[in-house]
């Protein structure tokens, strides 16, 4: 089955998944015992990552069960200690109904046009691309705090944005030809984000204005080193918007 534990391929989701867990126990206000469970429940599926992508991609059953099992334990356990039988109980009130609640929608969606599109679909690359940071969503439930829709707010910027970043690349491939139109369309519901907060403009700014300038950029990349170089690009791009998010949920 291959080594369960190893650092991911791509580092932008290796940072992500750990980032995203930073993000969603700064705005849960974790004391210094959330942070050590956090930390060590978003590491947990940091190693596992990989292991697990590549046994779903596969359809190796005994290895989805083996990723599922550590890391459901990595987060369950931690919400038991602090909530006991309440995460149990479907109610509001239960830490785990909305993160557990997104997971299943993201898994079902991807699963979906996995089978129906293929692995290699623009799509099911975009949705893929908004797993690594489900760990954020989580972050109340392993800190022992309730959950806040902030933290929902973050989480959905950071994770669209990652889909919509690997859907900017695609248009980017010579070999894809993936229409640069959809990234933008796809990029405007997030702008629903300022009735929750209006600041959170500031953070779709660089966002928004590089898929408008994609759209009259007729340049296509081929090359393995031109690739990363615009991956990394995005990825600097998706930590700007972290950042302003952050700081502007944090500051509120």
């Amino acid at each position: 089955m291959g080594r369960v534990f190893k650092v991911p391929r791509e580092p932008g989701a290796g940072g992500t998944i750990i980032l995203s867990m930073v993000g969603g126990l700064i705005l849960a206000h974790a004391d210094w015992r959330g942070w050590l469970i956090g930390i060590t429940a978003a590491l947990i599926t940091f190693f596992t990552f990989d292991y697990a992508f590549d046994s779903y991609r596969s359809w190796r059953l005994e290895g989805m069960a083996l990723a599922l099992g550590i890391n459901g334990l990595a987060y369950l356990l931690p919400a038991w200690y602090w909530f006991g039988k309440g995460i149990l109980e479907p109610s509001t009130d239960n830490p785990l109904l909305i993160p557990l609640g997104v997971v299943a929608v993201l898994f079902t969606l991807h699963f979906a046009f996995s089978r129906t599109r293929g692995w290699k679909s623009p799509v099911t690359y975009a949705l893929g691309n908004l797993l690594p940071a489900v760990p954020a969503l989580f972050a109340p439930a392993v800190s022992g705090r309730a959950f806040s829709y902030d933290v929902f707010v973050f989480w959905f910027l950071l994770a669209y944005y990652e889909a919509i970043g690997a859907a900017y690349v695609e248009t980017k491939l010579a070999f894809r030809k993936f229409p640069r139109k959809y990234p933008l369309i796809a990029w405007l519901p997030a702008f629903f984000v300022i009735l929750y907060n209006p600041y959170l403009i500031l953070a779709l700014i660089e966002p928004t204005v590089r898929l408008v300038r994609n759209l009259k950029d007729s340049t296509y990349v081929a090359k393995i080193d031109d690739i990363k170089r615009l991956g990394w690009s995005v990825f600097k791009s998706v930590m700007l918007l972290y950042v302003i998010t952050l700081a502007v949920l944090y500051l509120k």
